[in-house]
């Protein structure tokens, strides 16, 4: 629902916007009208409507418009037309306005690099990264905050008075920290107990930027872990990894699940990855543009002998829960991976 589509940002490292082309269509037709009549946006239109800024759209400009399809509302809750009818208008309006920024951005704009920052109607800030491998034609993946910009005609879509993109998903925007969104989330009770349990609830708000993977409750059943145990843990007989590695040690880091391919190597033998003491954790993710299918995951290896072997203390790869629509969760320091297994398993961990 509306409260669920409602995240928010933080800051990563400062770069620079590149200034848009200029506006040289003659297509007559304006952006709210290109809606109106797409039948694949009508979940869109409705929520515009509802809201008035579909009018906006009809006028004035240039605006770009980060547009998710009616797939990408299902995949998040929002079924129908009837769905958007019931939200509150003003929290709607504040999640569409984030969708638009001012100026005509077409893909080719983006520098190829992680968090390219541009500011929202919303007043809060995007992220665009463009991620393009040896193996992906140039301009191919294109993302903001994380949600993929479908290729081809479903892109740099130019009308009178700007362009559209389409998304796979939508954007999320919350005004809270990690440590907040995680407290709220009935699903991370566990997680929350031993990430206070090892010290490191706190880093969770006052750390910024940093990178979360949580581990749902149901990851903690698996290997029998209740609050109970959580709380009899004596924390000097672990290994400080064992809870660390899920906020990367605390490092620094502004990571996006599709932005594997820009990570740097861990070590000259390694591969793309994010360094947790002997561990390394990749997201993975890739897009199938003939099926229109998106494939994620995280692997973890661990660094034995000069070389990265699979993790020998838990699995070698976790997915998101219920795939992507559980990843990227921006907040106002950080970023939250809701996941459906543990990193290590804490039994293996002891000193």
């Amino acid at each position: 629902m509306a409260a669920g589509l409602l995240l928010a940002l933080l800051t990563g490292c400062r770069k620079d916007n590149l200034i848009p082309p200029i506006d040289t269509t003659t297509t007559p037709r304006a952006m709210g009208a290109f809606i109106e009549n797409n039948y694949d946006l009508s979940i869109l239109s409705a929520a515009l409507k509802k809201t008035g800024l579909l009018d906006t759209l009809n006028q004035g400009g240039p605006f770009t418009l980060f547009a998710p399809d009616n797939n990408a509302f299902n995949n998040m809750g929002i079924r129908g037309t009837e769905d958007v009818a019931r939200m509150n208008t003003d929290s709607l309006r504040l999640m569409l306005r984030y969708h638009l920024i001012r100026n005509r951005y077409f893909t080719s704009t983006f520098p190829q690099q992680l968090d390219n920052k541009y500011p929202t109607l919303a007043g809060e800030q995007i992220y665009v990264s463009v991620l393009k491998t040896a193996t992906t034609t140039p301009d191919q993946e294109t993302f903001v905050n994380g949600a993929l910009i479908y290729p081809d005609s479903k892109r740099n879509i130019a009308l009178a008075n700007g362009v559209i993109h389409i998304l796979a998903k939508p954007l999320k925007l919350t005004q809270a920290t990690v440590q907040d969104y995680i407290a709220a989330d009935t699903s991370l009770t566990l997680f929350a107990a031993a990430m206070k349990k090892f010290n490191l609830w706190d880093g969770l708000k006052t750390n910024k930027p940093v990178t979360v993977f949580a581990p749902t409750n149901s990851a903690f059943d698996k290997y029998g872990i209740t609050a109970a145990k959580i709380a009899a843990m004596n924390v000097a007989d672990y290994d400080p990894i064992v809870f660390a590695i899920y906020p990367i040690e605390m490092r620094p880091l502004h990571i996006f699940a599709p932005d594997g391919h820009l990570i740097p190597n861990p070590s000259p033998l390694g591969y793309g990855g994010l360094k947790a003491g002997i561990y390394s954790i990749t997201p993975g993710y890739s897009y199938n543009s003939y099926s229109g299918e998106e494939t994620s995951g995280v692997s973890i290896s661990k660094w034995k002998n000069a070389y990265w072997y699979p993790n020998e203390e838990g699995p070698s790869e976790v997915n998101y829960k219920n795939g992507l629509v559980n990843a990227d969760h921006l907040c106002n320091n950080g970023i939250v991976h809701v996941i459906d297994d543990l990193f290590l398993n804490p039994d293996l961990m002891k000193r």
